[in-house]
């Protein structure tokens, strides 16, 4: 009997070919739009403070949502960091690219507190079932008059596939540095 079972867990084990994890990265800044050109020389410096991620995001797997109510982490398509570092790296590199006379930071000790800082609360940063990337939240910016900004990007895939989903996600991810870049602006 003992023989039986074990001869059935191993048909189990084996009949189960090795998971292929792949890991992803959002993409390189793309076409990124130049802010306008200025007569000022001055370099501001703008603090990518704090980015703030729905709990259901905290994770290194990529979300999918399957309907008007599931969120399912996938098991084997992975961020290649946590995503929140993800985020980071990639609006710091995005807001760089399209803010000029603006240098990027994170946050860091015996930085000097600056009046020009970032706020971001991402809700949603997920694939969904029917075709598209989504991205949404609120952007805030510290020593400024201007209100929080909510946000919304929809990006369909140009193709099926996880590699289509994590390019239409740094698209989206474009088009809110974009709406950054055209409504901030540093404080003196």
């Amino acid at each position: 009997m003992l023989l039986m079972l074990t001869l059935s867990l191993s048909a189990c084990f084996q009949s189960n070919p090795p998971v292929k994890t792949e890991r992803y990265s959002l993409p390189e800044v793309s076409a990124p739009q130049q802010a306008s050109p200025s007569v000022s020389t001055t370099t501001y410096t703008l603090l990518l403070n704090r980015i703030q991620l729905a709990d259901y995001l905290d994770t290194d797997r990529i979300v999918i949502q399957l309907d008007d109510i599931t969120m399912r982490p996938a098991r084997d398509h992975l961020w290649v960091d946590n995503l929140s570092q993800e985020l980071r790296r990639g609006l710091r590199t995005r807001l760089a690219s399209r803010l000029d006379h603006v240098t990027v930071v994170d946050p860091q000790p015996g930085l000097a507190a600056s009046t020009n800082s970032l706020n971001i609360t991402i809700d949603q940063f997920h694939g969904h079932m029917q075709g598209y990337a989504v991205l949404s939240g609120q952007w805030q910016s510290e020593g400024s008059s201007l209100p929080p900004q909510s946000f919304r990007f929809t990006t369909p895939l140009a193709e099926d596939g996880y590699p289509a989903l994590v390019r239409a996600l740094g698209h989206n991810l474009d088009l809110l540095c974009d709406q950054i870049a055209k409504q901030w602006h540093p404080s003196p």
